[in-house]
């Protein structure tokens, strides 16, 4: 089985993994509009306030510490604008 997830962090990031934990034949690929897949929301008023210098600061786990701890085909930079099932595109 195939499961395409579109969007990462919170939602996205979460349903992968578990999904890796319920079965570990399933092909996971997960699509996100942005560089990042996980990070601190709750540090955002920080960063915007100037508390926190560094961006990177809020960075949870990477793309690629993602691929590698649950097997998942992260994309980032990905804007899924739709989706033909029939086709499975």
């Amino acid at each position: 089985m195939k499961v395409v997830i579109v969007g990462g962090v919170a939602g996205g990031a979460t349903a992968a993994a578990r999904l890796r934990r319920l079965d570990e034949k399933i092909d996971i690929v997960m699509l996100e509009r942005g560089p990042h897949i996980s990070f601190a929301n709750c540090g955002l008023p920080y960063y915007v306030g100037g508390h926190i210098k560094n961006e990177s600061s809020l960075t949870v786990v990477t793309p690629e510490i993602f691929r590698s701890r649950f097997n998942v085909d992260v994309r980032t930079e990905n804007n899924v604008t739709a989706i033909d099932r029939d086709k499975k595109l």
